[in-house]
Formats: structure tokens, sequence, C-alpha cells
């Protein structure tokens, strides 16, 4: 069987950010990127806190630009899910507010598992 996948792209200043997410029953993979070529970027993982009120745990597994925005995205979705989350984060430019805020804007509008498939 396939995984759920999701996927959004906007288009602001001019720039095209997009997400692909992936829903396997155990885990969230997750790819976000600036422009039109999807590309493997800085890669964070997170685990669900447990409890729910606990403090987020996240780890940088590969790169290191924008490894705080990384981090950010892996433990949103291992919180918004349950599950653990891989987030790749490919964006050119180093800690830039406007990619950074637009992509949590971006997956903070999409749904989870009960969400049908946007994957275009």
């Amino acid at each position: 069987m396939f995984p759920q996948a999701l996927s959004k792209t906007v288009e602001l200043e001019g720039r095209k950010f997009s997400v692909y997410i992936f829903e396997l029953d155990n885990a969230i993979l997750s790819f976000f990127f600036e422009g039109e070529k999807t590309k493997l970027g800085t890669l964070a993982v997170a685990t669900p806190p447990i409890p729910p009120s606990a403090p987020h745990s996240s780890s940088l597994l590969l790169g290191y630009k924008n490894s705080h925005l990384a981090r950010v995205l892996a433990e949103y979705l291992a919180a918004k899910w349950g599950k653990t989350a891989l987030a790749s984060v490919f964006i050119p430019q180093e800690n830039d507010p406007l990619a950074g805020r637009t992509l949590m804007n971006l997956v903070k509008s999409m749904g989870n598992s009960k969400t049908s498939i946007h994957f275009r």
C-alpha cells in the first residue's frame, strides 16, 4: 500500500515555496523547498513529545544551512501527527525570514491523515 501524500505550493514575492509530505504508518517524511526542483536539504528528525506537554526533541542528521528551521518543522510535524517526523529543508539563502514564515504557514495550513490527498 502506498503512503498518504500531501503537497502544497505557494508563490510569494516572485518566489515559489513547496512542501511534500508522505505519511507512513509510524512516521512522517517531509520535503520543504524553494524553486522548481525538488532537492534534499538539511535533514532533521523529531519524535513526538510524550506527554504532549513535554519539551520537543529533535536532532540534525545532515547539513547545516537552515538547521533551526528544519528542526522546528520536524518538531511541529511530530507533535501534530504524533509520529516520528523527518524534515528536509532546501532554501538557497540561509536564515531567510520570508522562507521560514512561508514554509511554516504552508505546513500549518495543511491537514493531517484525515485529509484527502492533494498530490499533483
